[in-house]
């Protein structure tokens, strides 16, 4: 490992836990589409994908714009609190898409612990059963309840 990156994982050892698994050995300096740049100028091919949420790759310009335009209008709400339209509009599209007879409702969440536990709830409120299966070694987040769903350490 060259300084640059030896050094910043000193301070990263210095500043954030251990249970934290970090990969890579090298730190990304910018990227585009499937290429990633460490601070050597090295490249690579990112086939993670920021484990798997850039669909579209890095900064696509569709994305790239879309976020510029949302940022001209307001950052964050908290849907919850405070309701958007473009909340409600991606919803509709998404139902309709749903591939299933009759009407289907979309809800979005954070992260993927966040997604699994309100699935889990979901299930639960319309089986009225309470158990789930799960399998080994399969991974569903970092929170009280997948983190019990995930089997392994």
């Amino acid at each position: 490992m060259d300084s640059k990156h030896s050094a910043l994982n000193t301070r990263k050892q210095q500043a954030t836990p251990r249970g934290v698994g970090v990969m890579c050995q090298w730190y990304a300096e910018k990227a585009e589409n499937a290429t990633i740049w460490d601070l050597e100028g090295n490249q690579f091919i990112d086939f993670a994908g920021g484990i798997a949420v850039l669909n579209t790759g890095h900064r696509h310009p569709k994305i790239i714009a879309a976020v510029t335009e949302q940022l001209t209008k307001f950052t964050h709400t908290a849907y919850q609190v405070v309701p958007y339209e473009s909340y409600v509009s991606l919803a509709e599209r998404i139902n309709q898409r749903a591939p299933i007879d009759g009407p289907a409702k979309t809800s979005f969440f954070s992260t993927g612990a966040e997604a699994v536990e309100n699935a889990v709830k979901i299930a639960r409120s319309y089986t009225r059963r309470h158990g789930i299966v799960t399998f080994g070694n399969g991974f569903h987040g970092r929170s009280f309840m997948t983190m019990a769903m995930t089997g392994k350490t």
